[in-house]
């Protein structure tokens, strides 16, 4: 069976040679999605995959971050799309005070057994930038399609589902914290 080489666009609507897709109407690709309508549709997913028990999320969108935090939203959620790294890193940041951060950092590694069995063995836990720490993983990018979408929804609502009971029960008492209001 023969195969035609196409130009097919990237997740930037660059255009990229395809691997020798065949030529048919009958396998028709899914549209591509800009990355706030992604992120939003991230966002919206992983609040939908919320357990009933967890406090409700505040949430902010940009074009390329999609934020979610409860309490403080220097503790937060966060699914960023990073083009240059090929990568849409996912996980829960720390990005207060630089001790705030330290401590929490502590706390998380003494978990990382647990953490890492509930979430997985590409879950990292490390400082990083400017004094801030994270709990999170980079997940190949691919087109921003519905399917993609779907998983990096559900990816974000396992980190919270998994990582917001730790964080509550770590928060140190003189860190802000102030409860959402449940939605009508």
């Amino acid at each position: 069976m023969a195969t035609n080489r196409t130009l097919l666009p990237d997740h930037k609507g660059r255009r990229r040679e395809g691997q020798g897709r065949e030529s048919s109407t009958s396998v028709s690709a899914l549209p591509r999605l800009d990355s706030r309508t992604f992120l939003r549709g991230v966002v919206e997913r992983a609040l939908g995959e919320m357990p009933g028990d967890l406090p409700p999320l505040h949430s902010v969108t940009y074009s390329y971050m999609a934020q979610l935090w409860s309490g403080n939203k220097q503790l937060h959620y966060e699914a960023w799309i990073r083009d240059r790294l090929g990568v849409i890193e996912l996980g829960l940041h720390f990005e207060a005070d630089a001790l705030t951060n330290a401590r929490l950092l502590a706390a998380f590694r003494a978990r990382e057994r647990s953490i890492r069995r509930t979430l997985g063995t590409d879950t990292r836990i490390e400082t990083w930038d400017r004094g801030w720490a994270r709990v999170w993983e980079p997940v190949a990018l691919v087109p921003l399609d519905r399917v993609f979408l779907e998983k990096i929804g559900r990816r974000i609502a396992a980190y919270v589902t998994a990582l917001e009971p730790f964080l509550r029960s770590e928060v140190p008492s003189d860190v802000a914290w102030t409860e959402s209001r449940r939605r009508r």
